[in-house]
């Protein structure tokens, strides 16, 4: 069955990028308000963009029967084309997740993200079609080179923007698509990430440090503890907030926000060490941390939330330096392999652990 969760138009889900018609587009821009209703698209290409592992993101260039009648591109989500891929975003509910996401939470944050012009979601066989405004200009932060403080800081910013206009909502904590973590979901994902390890360290292990190796695996089997002791301040989390998500548009400093596919209620302080844990090479990360994090909490009393202390996020900070941990294992395994893949899976690996040992995140598992 499929449903449509936004914005009127068409309702069908269209699966693939082939399935597109200029039909279906003008209809769709027409509901939105971006195409007046006395024009045509007649004309569309298709262009692949980004490197993401679990979605296929297609710019769509436009044309009309008048130049300039609508946007000139679009950008569109469907499923993954490869089957693994696919069959987690399913397990995960991540396309779910960012249907919804678009459609019932985008509009009341102060993070920077595209404008919704279309979503419709198969719940049941995991099909979705997002379309998007084009961020035009707009170039892929790189995950693997990562980024210095000053960019780190504007990043921060718009992470503040997501979190502080959702903080403790308890209408947000009781969407079923959105608080997804029970004690039998988290023990169902630690099972997978402790039986997913030995693979990991088969398909990566020779390419970290010995200490970083002795970290992973002490974590792994501990990780139902992780799970069991995760409190503090509770609001929207990205969930994957790192630079692969992030578009840098040229003279602008604060970026736009992408990939919502792991939105879920939980921790801010975990978004905010997965981010800073897994952007910055550990020396600029030990200079840059403190004045990050006040940068974080400055921006969120900007904000109207006051009354969130450093000490009230300490902890779950601490612990959050694992989290990035948890993703580099599971996503690496559970997704379509590529060469950047196998890079990117390292490079978060290597900063996060490095992140865990020097706050030494496990003692706080030790003593529970």
């Amino acid at each position: 069955m499929t449903s449509t969760v936004a914005l009127g138009g068409p309702t069908e889900v269209r699966r693939r990028p082939e399935d597109v018609t200029v039909d279906w587009l003008r209809e769709v821009l027409v509901a939105s308000g971006r195409l007046d209703g006395g024009h045509r698209v007649v004309d569309v290409a298709f262009e692949p963009i980004g490197t993401g592992q679990m979605a296929d993101t297609i710019r769509l260039q436009l044309g009309y029967d008048v130049d300039g009648a609508g946007p000139a591109t679009v950008v569109a989500k469907f499923a993954s084309a490869d089957e693994q891929s696919h069959a987690t975003g399913r397990q995960m509910r991540a396309y779910e997740v960012e249907v919804q996401f678009y459609a019932t939470i985008a509009g009341r944050i102060a993070t920077r993200v595209p404008g919704l012009v279309a979503c419709a979601l198969d719940p049941d066989d995991a099909w979705f079609t997002l379309v998007l405004d084009d961020v035009v200009g707009g170039v892929q932060g790189d995950q693997i080179a990562g980024c210095d403080a000053d960019v780190a800081a504007a990043c921060i910013a718009e992470l503040a923007g997501l979190h502080a206009p959702c903080f403790q909502d308890s209408s947000l904590e009781a969407l079923g698509w959105l608080n997804r973590s029970t004690p039998e979901s988290d023990a169902f994902t630690s099972s997978v990430v402790q039986s997913l390890f030995p693979g990991f360290v088969e398909r990566y292990g020779d390419r970290l440090a010995p200490e970083l190796i002795d970290l992973l695996e002490e974590f792994v089997s501990v990780l139902d503890r992780w799970f069991a002791t995760r409190q503090g301040p509770s609001t929207v989390v990205h969930g994957d907030f790192r630079l692969d998500n992030l578009l840098f548009v040229p003279g602008e400093a604060q970026p736009v926000v992408v990939d919502f596919q792991t939105a879920a209620w939980g921790l801010a302080a975990h978004d905010v060490a997965y981010f800073i844990g897994g952007s910055l090479e550990a020396a600029e990360r030990r200079s840059a941390e403190e004045d990050l994090l006040d940068e974080y909490m400055g921006r969120l009393a900007g904000l109207g939330l006051v009354g969130v202390s450093h000490a009230a996020m300490d902890a779950a900070y601490r612990l959050g330096t694992l989290s990035g941990l948890v993703m580099a294992i599971g996503a690496s395994m559970l997704v379509k392999r590529t060469e950047r893949g196998d890079e990117m899976f390292l490079t978060l690996t290597r900063r996060h652990a490095q992140h865990a040992l020097d706050l030494d995140a496990l003692e706080l598992l030790r003593g529970t």
